[in-house]
C-alpha cells in the first residue's frame, strides 16, 4: 500500500501555502506524510511544483490540467499501479487511530468495491480525501474527468464504495484548513 499527500493545491481560499504551515512544531505537509508513514509501504507527494515541496519523500507530479485532487489520484494511480492511501494535507487533527481503523475497514471491503473511505454518519457526506483507492478506481476517475466532472464524490458509484461511519463528536478530527478563520480554528484546537 502506498500513501499519497495531497499537496498540489493553489490554497488561494486561505491565501498562503497551506503545506507549509506549523502544527505541532511541524509543517501541514511533513505532518500529513510523518502520519501516513507509519502505516504504509511508502509515501509520495502529489504536487503541480516539486520546487516548492519541503519534504523527505518522493514526488509525483501531477499531470493532468487543473482538475483538483482528481488528477493527484489519477496520476498516481496511473504511476504507482497499487493502492493509495490518500490523505490531504491540511488535516491537522487526524490521528493514527484513524488510519488504522480506516486500513482495518479496507481488508473486510466487500468484494468489488473500488474506494475505502469515512462517512459522516446519517448523510450520504464522504471523506474523500481520507480514503483509500483501489487501482481498480483508475478507470471510473479518468470516465469521470472525460466527462467534465471533478468532483471526487461524484466520480466512484455508491455501490463500489465501502464506508465507515463517523459521528458528529469525531467531526472534528476531519477539520481542514481552507479559509483564514480556519487558522484561528486551528490555534483553537479545531472548535
Amino acid at each position: 500500500m502506498f500513501g499519497l499527500v495531497l499537496a498540489g493545491g493553489k490554497s488561494s481560499r486561505l491565501g498562503q501555502d497551506k503545506t507549509v504551515l506549523i502544527h505541532e512544531g511541524q509543517s501541514m505537509l511533513v505532518r500529513t506524510g510523518r502520519l501516513l508513514e507509519r502505516h504504509v509501504e511508502q509515501v509520495f507527494v502529489s504536487c503541480r511544483h516539486p520546487e516548492n515541496v519541503d519534504a523527505p519523500w518522493p514526488v509525483i507530479v501531477d499531470e493532468t490540467e487543473r482538475i483538483g485532487p482528481a488528477g493527484g489520484i489519477i496520476t498516481a494511480l496511473r504511476q504507482l499501479g497499487g493502492p493509495l492511501f490518500v490523505l490531504a494535507c491540511d488535516l491537522p487533527f487526524m490521528e493514527d487511530a484513524y488510519i488504522a481503523r480506516l486500513l482495518a475497514a479496507r481488508e473486510a471491503r466487500p468484494r468489488g468495491s473500488v474506494l475505502t473511505t469515512w462517512r459522516l454518519e446519517n448523510t450520504e457526506f464522504i471523506e474523500n480525501l481520507v480514503a483509500i483507492y483501489e487501482p481498480e478506481a483508475l478507470p471510473f476517475l479518468e470516465d469521470g474527468v472525460a466527462r467534465g466532472l471533478f468532483k471526487l464524490a461524484r466520480l466512484i458509484p455508491t455501490e463500489l464504495r465501502h464506508t465507515v461511519d463517523y459521528t458528529e463528536a469525531e467531526r472534528n478530527v476531519f477539520f481542514n484548513i481552507n479559509y483564514p478563520d480556519d487558522l484561528r480554528r486551528l490555534k483553537d484546537g479545531g472548535t
